[in-house]
């Protein structure tokens, strides 16, 4: 699950990479706003899915986690860990994608020149700089995660293999 969260957070940050240099040329090339803006428009949507899914599958492996530590009565070890995961991935996560949706919203902006189009071409690179970080923490924390995973199905394993040997 990881690979592919990961790898839908790659394309959507090549995509916004492709939409940035297929910006330039589109002051000199009216006809290329059409391939920039749905070039945009499929990073955005693309970044958005993969940054959210990112954030959901932690959580949701962080409640499992949470729940069999309390039914086999391990304390509270995984929880702790996948909170701090949560806390070191989170809130870039959420910087980036309100920079992408930002980033797109101002690309209109800028296109009916309400905008400057350097304050958008500036928030573009910023905004891919950003989800850049974002990839690299996101592999880290995934990575991370896994390895609780891991841990917790050994974990279960031995517990359950305890429970069926004969005391001697």
């Amino acid at each position: 699950m990881s690979v592919a969260l990961l790898t839908l957070a790659l394309v959507g940050t090549v995509g916004l990479l492709w939409s940035i240099v297929g910006g330039y040329a589109v002051p000199g090339a009216p006809l290329a706003m059409r391939s920039h803006f749905l070039v945009a428009l499929f990073s955005t949507l693309i970044l958005v899915m993969g940054h959210s899914f990112v954030m959901f599958f932690l959580i949701a492996t962080g409640v499992e986690m949470k729940n069999l530590e309390k039914e086999r009565g391990w304390g509270d070890s995984f929880r702790r860990r996948t909170i701090a995961l949560k806390g070191e991935s989170f809130p870039l996560m959420t910087s980036a994608l309100l920079l992408v949706i930002t980033n797109f919203i101002l690309g209109a902006a800028a296109h009916t020149r309400a905008l400057p189009a350097l304050v958008h071409e500036g928030l573009s690179w910023l905004t891919f700089v950003v989800c850049v970080a974002t990839l690299w923490r996101e592999y880290r924390v995934l990575g991370a995660n896994n390895r609780l995973i891991e841990e917790a199905g050994q974990r279960q394993r031995g517990d359950s293999s305890r429970a069926r040997s004969p005391m001697l």
